[in-house]
């Protein structure tokens, strides 16, 4: 009998069979709902593979967690709070969806970063419902590919609002596209309803995306007239914004308009005209970021090419506008950061996946996934000898994070790989696929281990054994390390760098940064085989080192001493000093 998974039947001039349908990943109709329930379920377990034991990293997912927290202590769930003062730079969906889970599973990472889990692991299945329309085939690569890239790994595990924009831009965008297609009622309540809610999560930025999406389409790529009468811009709009309004309204009567002025004057317009935090701006920053937060499916960036080329539709228009709309929108954007395009990531898979299902690829696709992946994977292998082999500034615990760091690259190397082996024998076989599994299991394992060494090398949590017995009255003052952490894990309130009062009375907590050395920097210490990094002093040691009061120094109970560890916001090793008095 011929096998279907093998060339040596195909003649030399006879075009190569489709991607073959295989029971795995097409199940008979009865059983349809498996799929989808495998993908949440895979999503799921990956994201969720050491979230309960990573640490909140500084400086956005302790703000985020501690202003939920806020709102549940409060009883208000309008204005957000954070260090006893407002937290405007953001609407208040994700602070309601971490509230949620608090009162769910109690005050913990894991509850803060569920939102974030969630909403990768419902846009894997909505991704694989998506390529049921535009690329049937193999429509398990466009989701499988979104859960396994970088970015997702990265935000589909962090208790911040990103990955639930990205959610309520896809859905807004797939309704979006039918709804140029066909008149629908369903589609129109999608399409404004999650306009709204993305805009609840982050901001206006959802809406520009549609709108950028609809130019693009329609008058650069496309080019030809569409109904857009189809989502009654009208009724829709005041469907958005009666839902906006809802919070909007109470929260600028409450704020005395400075959420409008703050969330969008300053973090938004602000930050498009001058860079956060004295960022350089770099040219083709996205181009060269998306190589990296796609990875590894920006290995078959030749295949998104090749579908655009050949299959060039209505529906590929509208994706290729998709995937390029935040990118434009955020290269005149003075503040570059590589999360910023997610929201267009959703339409590469769906594209990439449509060139994989090709009967016949270019040998230049091949020979660039090829490369390309190679690369990465030599890079992964250079990282992982060079920290075995090599001393380490801080010993060899803080080594294994470069480790850890480098198989995670490396099985993300070999999942391309597997996957690239796949389009070349046009099938998925059982083999394969326990292939993927393995290396889905080993990446959650990584995951893991990784998240267990940084929550015990780091110094807030080391720290925070000592605010266990504080009071709620301990005035908190932090210097040189002001890292938003300490208001979480303390539950406490912090002044960052301001004047000692002149006669503090207990309880009171103090710190101040001595000395910092920058991870990279030990890094390239280690390999010019230096033992004693040269230390980077901060701003904030400049400043007179910290003395109490003469009257302070003869009381009891006064605790003191020094401690070191990780600084998970700035990736540096710190030392600081801390005096207590409870």
């Amino acid at each position: 009998m011929d096998s279907i998974n093998s060339h040596s039947h195909i003649e030399k001039n006879q075009t190569p069979p489709p991607f073959h349908r295989t029971n795995l990943f097409y199940p008979s109709k009865q059983w349809f709902f498996l799929p989808p329930f495998f993908l949440f379920f895979f999503a799921f377990v990956l994201l969720s593979s050491g979230s309960y034991s990573l640490p909140l990293i500084d400086r956005d997912e302790p703000r985020f967690a501690e202003a939920a927290r806020g709102m549940l202590q409060k009883k208000d769930f309008i204005v957000p709070f954070f260090n006893g003062e407002f937290r405007l730079d953001k609407p208040p969906l994700i602070y309601w969806l971490m509230a949620f889970f608090y009162q769910l599973f109690g005050v913990n990472e894991f509850s803060a970063r569920l939102p974030s889990i969630l909403s990768a692991s419902i846009l894997a299945t909505i991704l694989y419902s998506i390529s049921n329309g535009y690329c049937s085939p193999i429509r398990w690569v466009a989701p499988i590919g979104f859960i396994v890239s970088v970015q997702t790994l990265i935000h589909g595990r962090l208790a911040t609002a990103d990955m639930v924009l990205v959610l309520f831009g896809t859905l807004s965008q797939w309704a979006f596209l039918n709804l140029l297609k066909k008149k629908s009622p369903l589609w129109f309540f999608i399409f404004w309803i999650s306009l709204a809610l993305g805009f609840l999560a982050k901001g206006p930025i959802i809406w520009f995306i549609a709108l950028i999406t609809y130019l693009l389409h329609r008058f650069v790529f496309w080019r030809k007239p569409l109904p857009i009468a189809n989502i009654a811009p009208i009724p829709g709009s005041l469907l958005c914004l009666a839902i906006v309004s809802c919070w909007a309204i109470p929260a600028l009567i409450e704020t005395k308009g400075l959420f409008f002025k703050i969330g969008i004057g300053e973090h938004i317009i602000h930050r498009g005209i001058e860079a956060f935090d004295n960022r350089p701006f770099i040219p083709f920053y996205y181009f060269l970021s998306s190589l990296v937060s796609l990875y590894p499916n920006s290995a078959f960036f030749v295949f998104f090419f090749e579908t655009l080329k050949k299959n060039w539709s209505m529906e590929n228009s509208f994706l290729l506008s998709w995937f390029l709309a935040p990118i434009l929108i955020f290269s005149f954007y003075a503040t570059e950061l590589p999360h910023y395009i997610m929201p267009g990531f959703p339409a590469y898979f769906l594209l990439i996946a449509q060139g994989i299902g090709e009967a016949k690829h270019t040998r230049f696709s091949f020979l660039f996934a090829l490369f390309f992946l190679g690369l990465f994977t030599i890079l992964a292998l250079s990282l992982i000898f060079f920290c075995l082999y090599q001393g380490w500034p801080q010993g060899t615990s803080l080594k294994d994070i470069p480790i850890l760091g480098g198989l995670v690259l490396l099985f993300l190397s070999l999942f391309g790989f597997t996957l690239l082996s796949c389009i070349k024998n046009r099938s998925i076989s059982m083999p394969f696929a326990f292939i993927m599994a393995l290396l889905a299991a080993l990446l959650a394992s990584s995951f893991s281990f990784l998240s267990k060494d940084l929550r015990f090398l780091s110094l807030t949590i080391r720290l925070s054994a000592m605010f266990k017995n504080m009071p709620a009255t301990s005035i908190n003052c932090a210097w040189g390390y002001t890292e938003p952490s300490l208001v979480f894990y303390s539950n406490r309130n912090w002044r960052w760098d301001t004047a000692l009062p002149t006669s503090p009375k207990p309880p009171f907590f103090l710190i101040q940064l001595e000395e910092e050395t920058s991870l990279g920097k030990g890094l390239m210490q280690s390999f010019e085989k230096t033992k004693q990094p040269q230390k980077k002093q901060e701003k904030a040691i400049a400043s007179p080192p910290l003395s109490l009061p003469s009257a302070l120094k003869n009381q009891d109970n006064l605790g003191e001493g020094k401690i070191e560890g990780l600084n998970l916001g700035r990736m540096s090793w710190s030392k600081i000093f801390y005096h207590y008095h409870y």
